[in-house]
C-alpha cells in the first residue's frame, strides 16, 4: 500500500503543535489512530510505528506532545537521553497533554479521508 506522510501543524489555542501523519493514498474513508510518543519524542521508532499503521490502511497522527517544554524534541535511547526525556515527562502538564491530544483527533477528523 502507497502512503503519504509528512509533518502538519495543528493549531490548538496559541500554540502550533507539529505532528507526523502518516495515511494510505486513496481517497478513504480510513479509521484514524493517535499514537502518543515515548519519553523521547516523536522520533524514527514513532513515525516507523505510524508508518506501519497506515500501510494497515488507516491514518495515524502522532503529535509532537513535548512541543510546549522543547520544541523539535527527538532523542534516542542512550542513559542521557532517557534522563532528559523523564525531565520533559515530569514538566509535561496533564491539562495541556490531554488538551494537545484533543486538537490531534479534530485535526484528522477534519481531512477528507478520515472516516466521520
Amino acid at each position: 500500500m502507497e502512503l503519504q506522510t509528512q509533518t502538519v501543524n495543528i493549531q490548538n489555542g496559541d500554540v502550533t503543535l507539529p505532528a507526523y501523519l502518516a495515511m494510505p493514498t486513496g481517497e478513504g474513508p480510513y479509521a484514524a489512530i493517535v499514537v502518543l510518543q515515548e519519553i523521547f519524542g516523536v522520533n524514527a521508532h514513532i513515525r516507523a510505528v505510524a508508518d506501519r499503521i497506515a500501510h494497515e490502511g488507516y491514518i495515524a497522527i502522532a503529535p509532537a506532545l513535548y512541543h510546549r517544554q522543547a520544541p523539535d524534541f527527538e532523542t534516542g535511547y542512550t542513559p542521557e537521553d532517557i534522563k532528559i526525556g523523564r525531565q520533559y515527562k515530569v514538566q509535561t502538564k496533564a491539562d495541556e497533554l490531554l488538551s494537545d491530544i484533543q486538537a490531534a483527533i479534530d485535526y484528522v477528523k477534519q481531512l477528507p479521508q478520515a472516516k466521520p
